[in-house]
């Protein structure tokens, strides 16, 4: 999960799978680390009728469970519900667990739209990109989007931008960093769309000839182009020493001649790249 956790608690062989994440937990501070943070992104549909079960049945918290489960029977709260979780083990202290209280009180009080932009992040920042992109989509055709000024809206656009370049690729990315673009404004997003153009099928010369026709700073255009071109270096550099690690094994198997027709390729590839960024400057 992304951290050591000690358990004093019985830790089972049979994990307990959140059914919206498919995440496993495997001991009660797990779960409770789950719930502490990923508080914006859960509700009252965590607390199941398996969840009791597995609870009492494969880590032996047998008192807890019944108390969870009387709780679940008489209709308690969604803080009441959190509280037996969470003072299920002595992994957060009693003020931790107060301020993940007060921190539910705050999510109530949110607008419903940021509230599901707030779980639509949490998703995006898990590298959950499907559920991230999937709560984005419905926020922007929902009828809580009328509350989103345009920045706000552009900032949901640039969110959902990322999650798409995972899933899909760099052409759906580019056209949602161009729309978040046009109504936030904000230069993150004016250079990731940027990024995502130079690596686009135009490649640089689509990324030349959308800042020489647009009004973008030549201090944000040169520090782009630096950037890629270093990173350009480094995976060709990452290349080239895997090839370099080829060379050496063939070498120590014998294969003279075949090294000596890879290292030309090699060198010939070198003085052609060479050339053309001559050309370039």
């Amino acid at each position: 999960m992304g951290k050591l956790i000690l358990c004093s608690g019985k830790r089972t062989d049979r994990p307990y799978v959140i059914p919206a994440t498919g995440h496993r937990i495997y001991s009660i501070e797990e779960l409770c680390y789950y719930i502490y943070n990923n508080i914006f992104s859960i509700d009252e549909t965590l607390f199941t009728d398996s969840l009791v079960d597995w609870i009492g049945t494969e880590l032996r918290l047998i008192s807890r469970a019944e108390k969870l489960e009387l709780s679940l029977k008489q209709g308690a709260d969604y803080k009441t519900l959190l509280a037996v979780v969470m003072c299920s083990s002595d992994y957060y202290t009693e003020h931790e667990i107060k301020k993940l209280l007060a921190t539910v009180d705050d999510i109530r009080t949110m607008p419903p739209a940021k509230r599901w932009f707030i779980k639509a992040n949490s998703f995006l920042k898990r590298n959950l990109y499907a559920e991230a992109a999937a709560q984005y989509g419905r926020l922007l055709i929902s009828e809580e989007a009328v509350d989103l000024t345009p920045r706000d809206y552009g900032d949901v656009l640039h969110n959902q931008a990322i999650a798409a370049l995972n899933i899909y690729g760099l052409e759906r990315a580019l056209d949602l960093f161009m729309q978040a673009y046009e109504r936030n404004h904000r230069e993150e997003t004016l250079r990731q769309y940027l990024y995502t153009l130079w690596l686009a099928e135009g490649g640089r010369q689509a990324f030349d000839e959308k800042t020489a026709n647009n009004q973008i700073s030549e201090e944000l255009r040169e520090d782009i182009v630096l950037r890629m071109e270093q990173l350009s270096r480094d995976a060709r550099l990452c290349k080239d020493m895997d090839e370099i690690y080829m060379l050496k094994n063939l070498n120590n198997s014998g294969k003279i001649e075949e090294v000596r027709e890879k290292c030309e390729k090699m060198i010939y590839g070198w003085i052609d790249e060479m050339r053309v960024g001559a050309w370039h400057r």
